[in-house]
């Protein structure tokens, strides 16, 4: 089978693409908006995301299993994407806190379903071989499309003004996806026929998915462990800005680069270093493995949690925020690399892929709960609730590191 160059260049230009998505609405505009704008306690924000979550980890294992049968992840994931630009297109534009929350949680439960059909085309764009570099440097662009539009977006709307910041993320989203949509083809796709016999047997076939995950060596050990990473990183990414706002002395209404704000600027520093860390474990999977890299991106999330517990002192949040970027880039470059390995059957990967949104998707509702109800519990010690709540998710990455530990080297 061939691999021509360009489809590496316009499969990684998705990840350019969603990214845009994930830091401007998910990590930054959107909480910071329900915070300032409606006066809501993060808890609010939690069950708005984990509500997302659970309609992903209940339907995608399902959408994944119906892409391996009819060979047709494409369409999936330019239906998902669209919906997602819609849903943000809305957001800011007036209506109640539950009208916004509700229009989040599906631009979310969106966003999320297009990665499952997205992950799975990597086959189609690169060789075993080169899934690692290639994953790394889907991982790079994205990052490099935070920049961009954490640049773009944040100019063009200034501080506090939330609605124009997400018109502009939808427009740049769907615009850096089209080059994806536009060249990569489902391989032999199938015609769709009997969807409601074969919807009714695929419900029978999850069933089949995780006996056959129990038979290879490692999956389950690895599904449970990035549970618990992924719980994690998914709480530090939608909490971010929240965190530095309320804990870390970073205001939003000081501007310090051009029309860009104090968190934005903190946000595209650490993003900067994500962008490198994610070359470098590219080719650090390659050549020490994916599980092995992995548990070395894991190690420095612990290490650097544990530092934003006990500082106070913003040059040092800029010191740990660049190791979390480091570290970010390698979580998201290695465990793609790393299950693909493990299962080693293409015709397999997208059922695999839905259980890998299942672990991830539920890890995402449970991982934001506790952060919030941590905050409601601690909230009479003022701001330094928000370091007992780090504390939760440090728990977390050093719970996942202890399993992954036995998944083993599968190259």
């Amino acid at each position: 089978m061939k691999y021509p160059k360009y489809k590496i260049l316009t499969w990684a230009f998705y990840d350019f693409a969603n990214t845009i998505f994930s830091m401007n609405v998910v990590s930054l505009n959107f909480p910071l908006m329900i915070k300032n704008d409606f006066g809501s306690p993060d808890l609010a924000l939690s069950v708005s995301r984990s509500t997302s979550m659970i309609l992903v980890a209940l339907s995608m294992p399902l959408a994944g299993i119906i892409a391996d049968k009819f060979q047709r992840r494409m369409p999936l994931t330019i239906f998902f994407t669209i919906c997602c630009c819609l849903a943000t297109l809305l957001l800011g534009k007036g209506g109640s806190v539950i009208w916004q929350l509700t229009l989040f949680a599906l631009a979310i439960y969106c966003y999320q379903a297009a990665l499952v059909f997205y992950d799975a085309t990597l086959p189609q764009v690169a060789p075993p071989e080169r899934m690692g570099r290639v994953s790394g440097y889907g991982v790079a662009l994205g990052y490099v499309g935070t920049l961009f539009g954490l640049t773009v977006v944040g100019s063009i709307a200034g501080p506090h003004n939330y609605s124009k910041a997400f018109t502009w993320t939808a427009i740049l989203f769907l615009t850096f996806s089209l080059p994806f949509f536009l060249t990569i083809r489902d391989q032999a796709p199938k015609p769709i026929f009997g969807l409601w016999k074969l919807t009714v047997e695929s419900i029978k076939r999850i069933r089949d998915v995780y006996l056959d995950a129990r038979a290879r060596p490692g999956i389950l050990r690895f599904f449970l462990g990035r549970f618990f990473v992924v719980e994690a990183l998914e709480t530090v990414i939608f909490f971010m800005a929240i965190f530095l706002s309320e804990a870390a002395g970073f205001s939003e209404g000081r501007v310090v680069l051009g029309n860009l704000n104090e968190i934005t600027v903190f946000l595209l520093t650490v993003t900067v270093f994500t962008v490198f860390g994610s070359l470098i474990w590219g080719f650090a999977t390659e050549k020490f493995g994916p599980r092995n890299s992995l548990l070395g991106t894991v190690a420095l999330w612990i290490v650097t949690l544990a530092g934003i517990i006990f500082t106070q002192n913003k040059t040092i949040y800029y010191v740990l925020g660049s190791l979390a970027g480091i570290s970010l880039g390698g979580v998201w470059t290695t465990e793609r690399p790393l299950l693909i390995n493990l299962v080693a059957e293409n015709e397999r990967l997208a059922g695999y892929f839905g259980l890998f949104a299942l672990t991830g998707r539920m890890a995402a509702v449970i991982g934001p709960l506790i952060w919030g109800i941590t905050v409601v519990v601690f909230g009479p010690l003022g701001a330094v609730k928000y370091r007992f709540a780090v504390g939760s998710v440090l728990i977390m990455m050093i719970t996942g590191l202890f399993i992954l530990r036995r998944v083993p080297d599968a190259r």
